[in-house]
């Protein structure tokens, strides 16, 4: 055991012996507040026991509860760690997987694998259904709470390298605990004369309903004083919920790279009837195979005259649509719907980027010359799974490998502006792949996650644009160049979004530029211009700016456009600050 201070043994000693003669100089709360990281590490093995065990008295509870309770962060030495994985493993409960894993973090000294290995196998045994999910609900949850710089970058990392390979598990998809929801997405907590009620629908929630059936936000105080384990296992649940959907949502957008079919009846169990990922699934679009080679797309949200007439066989193939694989009409008339149901997607599908490029050898030139910042490029092409090898971006989807090339040197680091070159498709053994062999939805992911790193390298509208000579000159270069994939599905969400004032006139929306009273708004950057000269529109922003209406889809270029046109709309021309050049 280790030694401990005289403060933290008079605090050690209240939780196994007798009631105090005295009670604590300045309170418990204060004395408490005075625990040093090493002390408070050293408590709290004691501190958990004293609080499982129901013959414990009052006033140890009451000492155990300010332990735990105390603001500074604790700290354990190895013998620390070991006496609290013990400590949690005789009584275990679902949120001691992420003290544990939190804890493991805090230990600066080598441990004993052996013992702690042991001790954790028996805490998620324990820890009830969904407590072996915890790799991703736990890493999220460590690099939340834990505040030494070093730990939190070697995180950071980590999750980066989970997400990536998040998109290539599309079997989590089917395997995510239901995390003791009921059938209809909703679990309730007793909490004295409150309950914690989660619900997962579009988005998990946590409200609060008391006797009288009113609903709030957060727990009433004497909820929170009386029930604080029951208080932190429903927000604890919360955060594993959205962290859960959060999952999923990956590993079913990876699924068009991965060419996912699922069964139909493990789809309907584990995704369309599932208690936490129904509500995700509903909102997207599927085919469904009715007959061998024919597809019918259906909506689940749209209700269940959306559904196939009769129940498709059990080993019916299910899968995502996508809009490469559907024809215009097709792609006009489910944007339509997603808009006039006006449904917020997981994910963008109905507006999905898709590419068919016209070249028939396995090089392409559609992002060639676009002018990218190196640096916002690599940004994200490591967190897309991209790799540097030779002064080229690799990625390898299946079989294939994509290369794309951006002049200049590439490495960890390295800035500046360049110009992005051809992409280049090869086979595993080096070969050459021709484009029009390859699956049109993977080819169209492909090709969709270099629009992205161009997109993020490219020009944007920001609030120093207009007063700065070299991004002025850039913006002006962009000016006439035609929109590219992600301009046009812009142009068609805000042709669905203001159809009512293009229909009055007083909006037209041309090829590259959306025109109100006089103001041209660039559909690619966001530029404000009036007769030619930048303008620099002083929008309103927090409680003061204008609300947005329904978007399709979420983007932050999107929003700002729309911001523009109802401020615009709503006031009129408005003092504006016309930029110099």
């Amino acid at each position: 055991m280790d030694e401990l201070s005289p403060h933290a043994a008079r605090l050690r000693a209240a939780m196994a012996g007798p009631q105090p003669d005295a009670d604590w100089s300045g309170g418990l709360w204060s004395a408490c507040a005075q625990l040093t990281s090493e002390g408070r590490g050293a408590l709290l093995p004691a501190a958990f026991r004293t609080l499982r065990d129901e013959q414990a008295p009052e006033y140890a509870r009451r000492v155990a509860r300010e332990v735990t309770w105390a603001k500074v962060q604790p700290s354990f030495t190895a013998a620390a760690l070991t006496e609290l994985y013990a400590a949690l493993a005789a009584s275990p409960r679902p949120t001691d997987v992420r003290y544990a894993a939190g804890a493991l973090l805090r230990c600066a000294e080598p441990w004993d694998r052996e013992v702690l290995a042991e001790q954790a196998a028996l805490l998620v045994r324990g820890a009830g259904p969904g407590a072996e999910e915890v790799d991703d609900a736990a890493l999220r949850e460590a690099r939340r709470v834990v505040r030494h710089a070093g730990v939190s970058k070697k995180l950071d990392r980590l999750l980066r390298r989970a997400e990536r390979h998040l998109g290539r598990r599309t079997e989590i998809a089917l395997r995510l605990p239901d995390l003791g929801y009921g059938p209809d997405g909703i679990r309730r907590i007793p909490c004295g004369t409150s309950t914690a009620v989660l619900t997962v629908t579009d988005e998990a929630a946590l409200t609060w309903e008391g006797a009288d059936g009113r609903v709030a936000k957060s727990p009433p105080v004497p909820v929170r004083r009386e029930y604080p384990d029951e208080v932190a296992y429903a927000r604890d649940l919360l955060g594993k919920t959205q962290a859960q959907v959060r999952t999923l949502t990956k590993a079913l957008e990876g699924g068009y790279a991965e060419g996912t079919v699922y069964r139909y009846d493990r789809w309907r169990a584990a995704l369309a009837g599932h208690p936490v990922a129904r509500g995700t699934a509903r909102r997207l679009i599927w085919e469904i195979e009715c007959a061998p080679g024919a597809w019918r797309a259906v909506l689940p949200a749209a209700g269940p005259l959306d559904l196939p007439e009769h129940e498709p066989a059990p080993s019916a193939g299910v899968r995502l649509w996508h809009p490469a694989r559907a024809t215009h009409d097709e792609r006009r008339t489910w944007r339509d719907r997603i808009a006039a149901l006006k449904l917020r997607q997981p994910f963008r599908q109905a507006y999905r980027e898709h590419y068919r490029p016209a070249e028939t050898g396995p090089v392409t030139a559609m992002f060639h010359g676009h002018l990218v910042r190196v640096e916002a490029v690599l940004g994200l092409a490591v967190r897309q799974g991209w790799n540097i090898e030779h002064d080229e971006l690799t990625l390898t989807v299946g079989e294939m490998t994509a290369r794309f090339g951006i002049a200049g040197s590439l490495y960890p680091g390295a800035t500046g502006r360049a110009e992005a070159q051809e992409v280049f498709l090869q086979r595993a053994d080096g070969s050459p792949q021709p484009l029009p062999g390859v699956d049109a939805v993977r080819l169209s992911e492909v090709l969709r996650s270099v629009d992205l790193l161009v997109s993020a390298g490219s020009f944007a509208w920001c609030a120093g644009h207009a007063h700065d000579h070299d991004s002025r000159q850039v913006l002006n270069r962009l000016y006439d160049q035609p929109l590219g994939r992600t301009g046009r599905l812009r142009r068609a969400a805000l042709r669905r979004v203001l159809a009512p004032h293009i229909a009055s006139g007083r909006i037209e929306l041309g090829d590259r530029h959306l025109r109100l009273d006089g103001y041209d708004i660039h559909l690619a950057t966001g530029r404000v211009t009036r007769e030619g000269d930048p303008v620099d529109l002083a929008l309103p922003t927090g409680r003061r700016a204008v609300p947005l209406p329904f978007l399709p889809y979420d983007e932050a270029l999107l929003e700002r456009v729309v911001h523009t046109v109802s401020h615009l709309l709503e006031n009129g021309p408005v003092p504006h600050r016309v930029g110099s050049g």
